[in-house]
């Protein structure tokens, strides 16, 4: 939207600091070429220039540059002998159709910059808050479903010398790394016991957890959601691979 605004209303209004009369009288066609110009000088500056300066290194070296760009092609442009009779520049000195020209770009950037970099402060503090809501939401419904279902519930497995009792509330998944299992715990270290996988399935409480693969055992309350190759539980930012032959096991506990 704000777009457009800039191409039917600001820039035709910019256009007033052109020796627009004298221009469209000789040169007609240049007149639209450097409109457009301005046009897409203003996308470069809103779009990428603006955004680019809060965004690192990596976004100031994209701002300075088009700014190079921007300065470039308008140089170039000035260049172009225009002959208006009359002239009135001195030698040296810009003719008034050049000092327009810069003036126009150097406001187009003036404008387009800010409400650029306006703009992409604000979707990214939006995008923060949606974020942060979500990941609240998310640990509500965690925190829930875990009163609901494990309040209290301990399993105890060997780990080196000594045994531990894990919460079965506080298990993320288990990982099988060949003749050991690693217990993956809420807000405590990994707890590591020399059992394969499929000895620690008898361990822990029928019906819920299910081996989703030859390497994981999952609890099934942590379920997020799952597809035909992977298995996205609550809490955890990366999936688990489901393994063809433990499709129907899922299937049948969940």
């Amino acid at each position: 939207m704000l777009d457009i605004i800039f191409g039917v209303i600001v820039l035709p209004g910019m256009m007033f600091l052109f020796p627009l009369a004298e221009w469209i009288q000789w040169h007609p066609g240049y007149v639209l070429v450097y409109i457009g110009w301005l046009y897409a000088a203003w996308m470069l500056c809103r779009h990428l220039l603006g955004p680019g300066l809060h965004q690192g290194w990596r976004g100031v070296l994209t701002a300075v540059s088009i700014l190079i760009l921007l300065a470039s092609v308008t140089f170039l442009m000035t260049l172009t002998p225009v002959d208006f009779p009359e002239a009135s520049a001195d030698v040296g000195q810009l003719d008034l159709h050049q000092r327009a020209m810069w003036v126009m770009l150097l406001a187009v950037i003036a404008n387009g910059a800010p409400v650029g970099f306006w703009m992409s402060a604000t979707k990214v503090l939006q995008e923060n808050k949606e974020e942060e809501k979500a990941t609240d939401e998310a640990r509500e419904a965690l925190e829930t479903r875990r009163a609901e279902v494990h309040t209290g519930e301990e399993i105890q497995v060997k780990a080196g010398y000594k045994t531990r009792h894990i919460p079965v509330s506080a298990i993320q998944y288990i990982e099988g790394r060949n003749n050991y299992a690693c217990f993956h715990l809420d807000h405590r270290e990994d707890v590591v016991t020399r059992l394969p996988l499929k000895d620690v399935l008898p361990l822990l409480p029928k019906g819920r957890f299910v081996r989703i693969h030859r390497s994981y055992i999952i609890p099934l309350w942590r379920i997020e959601n799952s597809t035909l190759t992977d298995v996205k539980l609550m809490g955890l930012e990366q999936t688990l691979p489901l393994g063809r032959a433990y499709k129907d096991c899922l299937k049948k506990n969940g």
